[in-house]
């Protein structure tokens, strides 16, 4: 639980996942901001055919509200859930980053020991440190960090999938069925600890035998375990829970 080298390596992971986000990020703001360009060519076009209507009349005089002014720019819709969508993906992965460098630091500090120390005092220490940890809830915050980033990424496949079907409806299909894939991973990995203890459940009552311990433990399916439990109201399946530590889904 306190390993370093795991954690630093997490991070970066996100670093890298944000700097994926970033490039499409800023590729697709773009997309909010009127083209320069744009306006310049068009009001271009409209004096060449003022002009143009000119020269098969007498009076060469050209009004000012003849050429008129380049019309309002309004970005698509598309582009605006997309920058939302894109956007809010990075500034979760950005805000994983901190609250793990953040942590990082607090683990830091747990193994440091400035002074020399006898075996026994530093074993105290260690002990005294470990139980501070627990206290304020290190663990947990390490444990949410996967679920932030989790959320950045499906809000990055959101905002990919609006992205290709304003390019091409035909580039989308494949790209929806394989994001599906991850989702549908995710989505399993996270219900089965629970219905494998409603499965436990049932085979205790039944015929008195236990089925093997489901190994997707994530935090995700510890939420969605008490949840579960909570909105069910199922007085044996909690109490076979709370009695079957080895079923918990953490």
């Amino acid at each position: 639980m306190w390993c370093l080298e795991g954690r630093s390596a997490e991070l970066v992971d996100i670093r890298l996942f944000s700097s994926v986000v970033t490039g499409f990020a800023v590729e697709s703001y773009q997309e909010l901001q009127p083209d320069p360009n744009a306006d310049l060519v068009q009001l271009l076009a409209r004096i060449a055919a003022r002009v143009g209507a000119l020269t098969n009349s007498s009076t060469l005089s050209i009004s000012p509200n003849g050429i008129g002014n380049p019309a309002s720019f309004s970005p698509p819709s598309s582009s605006i859930q997309i920058n939302i969508f894109w956007f809010s993906s990075l500034i979760l992965s950005l805000t994983t980053v901190i609250i793990g460098i953040v942590s990082l630091q607090w683990l830091r500090e747990h193994q440091r020991y400035t002074e020399p120390l006898t075996s026994k005092q530093a074993l105290a220490i260690f002990h005294l440190r470990a139980a501070s940890l627990k206290k304020w809830h290190v663990p947990h915050i390490f444990s949410f960090l996967p679920l932030l980033l989790q959320a950045a990424v499906i809000l990055f496949f959101a905002g990919l999938v609006e992205f290709l079907l304003s390019l091409n409806r035909m580039v989308v299909i494949p790209a929806i069925l394989l994001m599906g894939l991850s989702i549908l991973f995710l989505i399993a990995t996270t219900i089965l600890p629970t219905l494998q203890l409603l499965a436990a459940n049932i085979f205790v009552l039944s015929n008195g035998s236990l089925p093997s311990q489901c190994a997707y433990k994530s935090p995700q399916s510890w939420i969605f375990r008490r949840i579960f439990l909570i909105g069910t109201h199922i007085p044996v399946l909690e109490t076979f829970a709370m009695a079957s530590p080895s079923y918990h889904c953490l």
